[in-house]
């Protein structure tokens, strides 16, 4: 799916061209859907890593087109793994930011959803963690006899650990490698927000189908390019970033999914749990203006450019 891209104005030969995540289809040229100023593709990478993590940070990323064959949004133009790894290791935890009962609250929410497709038993399988809170809520009302755990942030594997204490569990310190689980040996994966961050998804969606049972429960948490707020603040809209080399939709995560050989038996928009203060916050930098603090009161459930996905592998 990558190959090297030769230099023109508008982007580095150090960079990868790469063809649609989703359909395959080469790029073929295209008005980029959105771009930034200036645009990510016309730096260098020591220049980039200044605006890979933080909110408040100058907006730069890499322009997303559209595919003319599918509809899916991707950057045509975007970093080779070798800089993917180096860049990853200058990032907080994920979720870095929202107080803990906030987060609980979000992903509780993911668990009521996937717990209407699967009967929560048999081994559990989680890329992605983090700090392991749906991880907690699967070891605490599932009947699971084993935990699978793929985080490459080595500095939550303690709190990880402790999120499933007293069940049998491997933590992996890589993200992929499933040849390390027995085969049809996983009833539930779930990955929080990876798909959008990885350069070839297809090719982990084929990879990880041999680990999963008959009539697995497959989980994905996904930003929704198509939502509202994403039409509203188009540029400014956080999930344009550095770190998201597409961007998906109901119809293209279908389509992905179905074309890496999975029926999709749900997709809904979710429920994020954002304190009013961390809200008006980001809004407010979102529309140019700088607030670094406001008071957190309460929380509220907002769907706020999420979706949830659920998927079964076809055997």
């Amino acid at each position: 799916m990558e190959s090297d891209i030769s230099p023109t104005p508008r982007s580095s030969p150090a960079y990868m061209r790469r063809s649609c995540p989703v359909c395959e289809t080469a790029y073929m040229g295209s008005t980029a859907f959105c771009s930034s100023t200036p645009l990510a593709e016309s730096m260098g990478v020591e220049a980039l890593k200044g605006h890979w993590s933080g909110f408040f940070q100058e907006k730069v990323f890499f322009s997303y087109c559209r595919c003319q064959s599918c509809g899916a949004l991707y950057c045509p133009v975007y970093f080779s793994n070798d800089q993917l790894t180096q860049l990853y290791s200058l990032m907080p935890h994920n979720m870095a930011g929202l107080p803990l009962k906030a987060l609980e609250r979000t992903q509780e929410g993911y668990f009521d959803v996937l717990r209407g497709f699967s009967a929560l038993e048999g081994d559990y399988l989680e890329v992605g963690p983090d700090q392991g809170f749906l991880a907690q809520l699967c070891a605490q009302r599932g009947t699971f006899k084993r935990f699978w755990l793929f985080e490459p942030n080595q500095t939550v594997h303690e709190e990880l650990e402790r999120k499933v204490a007293g069940m049998p569990y491997t933590i992996f310190p890589g993200m992929f490698d499933f040849t390390v689980i027995p085969g049809d040996r996983i009833s539930v994966l779930s990955m929080v927000h990876v798909l959008d961050h990885l350069v070839d998804p297809r090719r982990i969606l084929e990879n990880m189908k041999p680990t999963l049972a008959e009539n697995a429960a497959v989980l994905f948490v996904t930003h929704d390019e198509s939502s509202l707020l994403s039409r509203l603040l188009r540029g400014k809209w956080p999930a344009f970033c550095l770190q998201h080399p597409q961007l998906f939709n109901p119809k293209t995560i279908t389509r992905l999914l179905e074309s890496s050989g999975y029926e999709v038996l749900c997709v809904r928009k979710s429920y994020n749990y954002y304190p009013i203060g961390y809200l008006l916050k980001h809004l407010a930098w979102a529309m140019g203006v700088r607030i670094m603090w406001l008071p957190d009161f309460f929380s509220l459930p907002l769907k706020l450019g999420n979706i949830i996905t659920i998927a079964r592998p076809l055997k």
